[in-house]
């Protein structure tokens, strides 16, 4: 029981239920819709999804909505290359789409070009990006004396079950994020840069785990203390690998967004007043447990479970044996989710996926803190913290779209 391969098998099986009793309750079989495509029309705007131009067997989910994040990585499944605007009847909504082409990138080469196999592929990858999340998780575990079923924590966070059950990249793209840490950690610098590069081309939010790489080697370089190196290749691979994609995306898509690049998906990610978007959405689930008491109680049962371990995070900080790198890289994942716009924090409910690397470093932090602060008692009281949420919100997600 005591190996990584045992957390990840479990935490496998334990989504790939979720995923099969959401295809049979929800779906009714047809795993298509996962992606959550909608035809309708996004505040009077124009539809994404083209009902007679859509490939063969594909089901609208919501025809009177504009859909979910999911109808676009399935789009770019299909054909990662094309990045017309418009393609195979699902026309893209924001430019940052065609930077996020790890996930559609590794369904389409999973389903070997076969669009009927993309469906299936799609959730298989993010089957497999929770059981790789558990298996690392229990390698951080491991290297601090724990048991590696501690790893399952890394799983179990409650905005994955938007991600599993919609065709999102998240389980992707931290898997390689955490995996690059490890390998920065064993001094593998060029599997680091690849690992932290993959990631950034699947969500780019990753990036602020090699951006506090990089804040302390160019710090040690400016204080001639080391030399620039082949060890470098960790951080700046990730950031030349998306300055190409958005270089690329900048170019190919010129004429199809009036606001591209990556200013545009700055102003529209992130929020000019520092708290102002996430104290806004606390407020207005606060108002609606008056009309919505279900609905919005789990949302703000989300928040407090991930405000939870935030500030478990920060209370080991100092104390914690994890290498100071990976302590910035929580503090900047902090600084994100403070910034973070409307967008994010009023959307739809459950989207606490955007939300999961703060939760992932904390957890980090906590398993590398000395059991002279944090005995095993304490930490198995800070793993149940997440429990309540990830139920609530997996049961929800179930029977609902």
């Amino acid at each position: 029981m005591n190996h990584p391969a045992t957390a990840a098998a479990i935490a496998f099986l334990g989504w790939l239920a979720y995923a099969l009793t959401r295809w049979q309750v929800w779906a009714k079989g047809h795993l298509i819709l996962f992606t959550v495509a909608g035809s309708g029309s996004w505040h009077g705007g124009h539809a994404y999804t083209h009902p007679h131009q859509l490939p063969p067997g594909f089901m609208v989910a919501d025809p009177g909505s504009a859909g979910y994040d999911g109808q676009f990585y399935y789009r770019l499944a299909l054909n990662p290359f094309n990045w017309s605007k418009t393609a195979y009847g699902i026309t893209m909504d924001q430019p940052y789409r065609y930077t996020r082409i790890g996930y559609p990138l590794l369904a389409w080469l999973a389903s070997f070009g076969q669009h009927s196999l993309v469906p299936l592929v799609l959730v298989g990858l993010n089957l497999l990006g929770v059981a790789a999340m558990a298996y690392l998780g229990a390698m951080f575990a491991r290297e601090y004396g724990h048991h590696a079923l501690w790893g399952l924590l890394f799983a179990a966070y409650f905005g994955l079950a938007i991600s599993v059950g919609r065709d999102t990249p998240e389980p992707v793209a931290e898997a390689f994020m955490l995996a690059g840490l490890l390998a920065y950690r064993r001094e593998r610098w060029v599997l680091t840069g690849a690992l932290f590069a993959f990631g950034a081309i699947t969500r780019e939010t990753i990036l602020f785990a090699p951006a506090a790489i990089a804040v302390f080697r160019l710090v040690a370089i400016a204080r001639r203390k080391v030399r620039p190196g082949i060890v470098d290749v960790a951080w700046l691979a990730p950031f030349i690998a998306y300055g190409l994609d958005e270089l690329a995306a900048r170019f190919v898509l010129k004429g199809y967004f009036p606001h591209s690049g990556v200013a545009a998906d700055i102003t529209r990610n992130l929020s000019p007043t520092p708290f102002g978007a996430m104290i806004d959405a606390i407020k207005t689930a606060i108002l609606g447990m008056h009309t919505q008491p279900h609905f919005y109680g789990i949302v703000l049962l989300e928040y407090a479970t991930l405000f939870a371990f935030i500030a478990f995070g920060l209370a080991v900080i100092t104390v914690t044996m994890a290498p100071m790198y990976e302590r910035v890289a929580f503090v900047f994942f902090i600084v994100q989710l403070a910034l973070a716009s409307s967008q994010i924090w009023g959307s739809t409910f459950g989207d606490g996926r955007s939300m999961l690397e703060p939760f992932l470093l904390a957890l980090i932090l906590l398993l590398a803190t000395p059991r002279r602060y944090l005995n095993t008692y304490r930490l198995a009281a800070i793993a149940a913290v997440a429990v309540p949420a990830l139920v609530m919100v997996v049961r929800r997600r179930i029977p609902n779209m």
